[in-house]
Formats: structure tokens, C-alpha cells, sequence
């Protein structure tokens, strides 16, 4: 199938964020948050995380199931978020998924937290992102774990009273069994006319999917 390809310089957005992520971690901008099923690098003048980095066990997955609660919130001390995302038309969007945090109460409430979350149009958050993380559940049970790191590159937008910065590409790194995968989805609601497999960057590319 003929792929249609828009020519973006990723290295240079890639620059661009760890200069960004220095910047933010010499001035405090940059906040780590150390939860039960996920390390955020948060990003206190964006208001979303620069990344999210967790391991699925295959033991999470297959022991306790602890039932999702939807507990949205915000960081003590932080703005509460939830009102910048109401009638925004964006999901408040999981890097570290509910499925992948199930196995404890704790880990299943700190999911929730708007430290682990960033604006998504729907139809990327439910559909073809949802793909890819089951995608990585998957790998996790045939290898025993996968690593998973979540980013994004590019502001389409800012949304709410707070300025929540809405990401034009929603990243995902995943390594398991010696392998290692790099995906760049658009947060656009065209993203579901391909599988999640269209959206992966071959190593080394400047090409991402659009």
C-alpha cells in the first residue's frame, strides 16, 4: 500500500525538546513525579508531561484486576486541570495507560493523575493509540515485560484557562525481547483511516506518516 508521506525534520524537533527539557529541568520548570506504574517528566509551563516512562510485567497483567474508577486529578498544589479539558472536545488522554496499571489500588488511582495525561482528539485516544497499547500488552505477555516510553513533538494548540498545550504528534517508544519500535501518530482525527502499524518511523528516517 502506497503510503502518503509528509518529509518532517525529526531531528530536529528532538533538539528541540531535550533543549527544552534541560531548559525546563535548570529553571524547575520540569517536574518528575515517581508513581506506583509510571516515572512523569511533567512539564509545568506546558502543562502536560515532556514523557512518561513505564515497564508492563506480565505479572501486571495477569495477576490482581483492580476495577477503574476514572478518578481524574491534579498533583497537590497544581491547577486542576480537569477544567481545561471540559467541553474542549480532547480526551484527557492516558501516556500510561488504566490497562497497564490495574494490578494495584494505588497504581490505578496515580493513572488517573493529569501528570500522566495529555489532550487527544478522541478518535487517536480510543482507536488507533488504544491499538498501539494493546499492541505493547501484547509484547509484554509474549516476553515477560516491555518498556514503554510516551512524547510528543510539535503545539497545535493551546486549550482551557490554564493554556494546556495540545501536541500535533503523539509519540511512542517501545523496546521488548531485544527490539526496540518508534511510533508518531498525528493528533488528528484522520489518524483511524490506518492501523497503528502505518504510524511506525523506520530507524534513522525523517519520515513520518501523516
Amino acid at each position: 500500500m502506497k503510503r502518503n508521506s509528509i518529509q518532517l525534520h525529526i531531528t530536529i524537533w528532538v533538539l528541540m525538546i531535550i533543549a527544552i527539557a534541560s531548559f525546563n529541568r535548570c529553571y524547575g520548570q520540569q517536574q518528575v513525579f515517581n508513581k506506583p506504574g509510571y516515572v512523569s517528566y511533567f512539564n509545568a509551563a506546558f502543562l502536560i508531561p515532556d514523557s512518561v516512562i513505564w515497564t508492563i510485567t506480565k505479572d501486571h497483567l495477569t495477576g490482581t484486576k483492580i476495577k477503574r474508577n476514572n478518578q481524574f486529578h491534579s498533583e497537590p498544589g497544581m491547577q486542576n486541570l480537569k477544567r481545561d479539558y471540559a467541553n474542549s472536545q480532547y480526551d484527557q488522554g492516558h501516556n500510561s495507560p488504566y490497562d497497564d496499571n490495574y494490578y494495584s489500588n494505588d497504581a490505578e488511582y496515580q493513572c488517573f493523575s493529569y501528570v500522566n495525561m495529555f489532550p487527544q482528539l478522541h478518535k487517536l485516544n480510543a482507536q488507533t493509540w488504544e491499538r498501539l497499547e494493546d499492541y505493547c500488552r501484547k509484547m509484554a505477555l509474549q516476553y515477560g515485560s516491555c518498556k514503554v516510553k510516551t512524547s510528543w513533538f510539535g503545539i497545535d494548540k493551546k486549550i482551557g484557562v490554564d493554556s494546556v498545550v495540545v501536541p500535533r504528534y503523539c509519540t511512542k517508544e517501545i523496546w521488548y525481547g531485544g527490539k526496540h519500535e518508534f511510533y508518531a501518530m498525528p493528533n488528528r482525527d484522520s489518524c483511524i483511516l490506518h492501523p497503528f502499524t502505518y504510524y511506525k518511523v523506520v530507524p534513522g528516517s525523517l519520515l513520518v506518516n501523516n
